[in-house]
């Protein structure tokens, strides 16, 4: 059987009739490896495969981009820089973009109603996307990447911003574009310190993931990973509110802050 139609099979099931968002974080080479070749037909046929299994469900896959050239942030035009196939569906007739210079996320479905307008002053905090994700106990769905390459895991950090010792508070301001119209920005990123930084990795949460109930499958080798905001909320939030360093390599950097 041919890998997208096994991709097909397994998403439909992983899905199954649970009709909340999804969330997708993916990565296209392994795909591609498996397929023996990439290019752009590839990947629209690997988009739709996913698009077809999502059905009418709200889904959003991330877009960030790298913030403001020379005060302004186009959002109509500016690349995801979250991999291809993000950015194959950033640019899909109907599909709405969030207002973020850094941490924006395509979207389809009913969800545009609901997140096309957020701009909150912290990208991770109240009133952001992820914050909305936590109200909705989004699914992740991850694609051919580690579970753990998913950027609701900040959204922890800031959660624990009073203990987590290697990043702060940064505003950005500029103008957003989007749909040909200029909106002034005011945003608040949680950002690394330079002095020391902190070496994340963020792969040493799996475990805690699959205990809290994370499915995983793959596809001819190539890995996909469903879990849902309350999987991590249950697992990985107490988990480093007991030890905020649990993800970073360089701990001893940090001893005394």
């Amino acid at each position: 059987m041919h890998i997208l139609d096994e991709l097909d099979s397994a998403l439909r099931e992983l899905l199954s009739h649970d009709n909340r968002p999804i969330v997708i974080f993916s990565s296209a080479w392994p795909f591609f490896r498996a397929i023996g070749h990439a290019n752009t037909e590839v990947t629209e046929e690997l988009l739709h495969v996913v698009i077809n299994a999502v059905g009418k469900r709200s889904m959003l896959m991330p877009t960030f981009s790298g913030g403001y050239q020379n005060g302004l942030c186009d959002l109509d035009s500016a690349p995801s820089s979250t991999g291809v196939l993000s950015e194959a569906f950033r640019r899909k007739h109907g599909n709405v973009r969030t207002l973020s210079a850094f941490f924006s996320f395509s979207v389809r479905g009913p969800a545009i109603n609901e997140v096309s307008d957020l701009m909150p002053i912290d990208a991770w905090g109240d009133g952001s996307i992820y914050h909305w994700m936590e109200h909705q106990n989004v699914r992740f769905l991850m694609l051919g990447t580690d579970p753990t390459h998913c950027s609701y895991l900040h959204r922890v950090e800031w959660l624990l911003r009073d203990v987590i010792p290697y990043r702060y508070v940064k505003a950005f301001d500029g103008t957003l574009r989007r749909d040909g119209k200029d909106i002034q920005c005011h945003e608040q990123l949680f950002v690394r310190c330079l002095k020391p930084e902190a070496e994340n990795d963020f792969t040493v949460l799996k475990g805690l993931l699959d205990s809290a109930g994370m499915v995983s499958t793959a596809v001819q080798g190539v890995p996909l990973a469903l879990y849902d905001v309350q999987h991590v909320l249950r697992s990985v939030l107490p988990a480093m509110k007991r030890d905020p360093l649990l993800a970073v390599v360089n701990k001893d950097d940090f001893k005394g802050f």
